[in-house]
């Protein structure tokens, strides 16, 4: 019997151990359009969840040297409508703009590609999720550091 314990605990062992090393290789956010003003002083980046389980939360998001953001928000839209690229979200606070650290990013909600957003064109339309930044200087850097199922990651996203 201590024999079956002992092969059984480290099957578990070897399957968390391999659970891990696969979320490290295969990071669960993800991000997809990016829109910028020329300047590129105000970004927004469509990001999600491509994994079926489990929710992401933002905790820090810097850009270019590791330098904190003046104002960032972050959008939650649906694919019919889209995201507002804007500087001033003083008028636009009513219409979804949130801080970033009070929203997970729920399971399946990975941005989607040209090919899918027309599949999906004809069903109901979908959650998505933009991270607006506004700055005073070129934004040429984003990253992201997140938690999921207790996991720290680090997402970096090149403008």
């Amino acid at each position: 019997m201590k024999r079956i314990l002992r092969y059984v605990s480290y099957v578990l062992i070897l399957l968390l151990i391999s659970f891990i090393g696969y979320l490290k290789i295969n990071p669960p956010l993800a991000y997809g359009s990016i829109g910028t003003t020329e300047d590129k002083h105000t970004v927004i980046v469509a990001v999600g969840n491509k994994n079926l389980v489990g929710s992401i939360q933002i905790t820090n998001v810097s850009i270019n040297d590791n330098q904190p953001p003046s104002n960032i928000k972050l959008q939650i839209s649906d694919s019919e409508k889209g995201f507002m690229l804007t500087d001033t979200y003083a008028l636009y606070e009513e219409k979804g703009l949130q801080d970033y650290e009070t929203i997970s990013l729920g399971p399946d909600t990975s941005p989607l590609d040209s090919k899918k957003v027309a599949a999906a064109a004809s069903q109901s339309p979908m959650k998505i999720y933009g991270l607006s930044i506004t700055e005073d200087t070129s934004i040429e850097r984003i990253e992201v550091t997140y938690r999921y199922l207790g996991l720290a990651f680090v997402k970096t996203i090149h403008v």
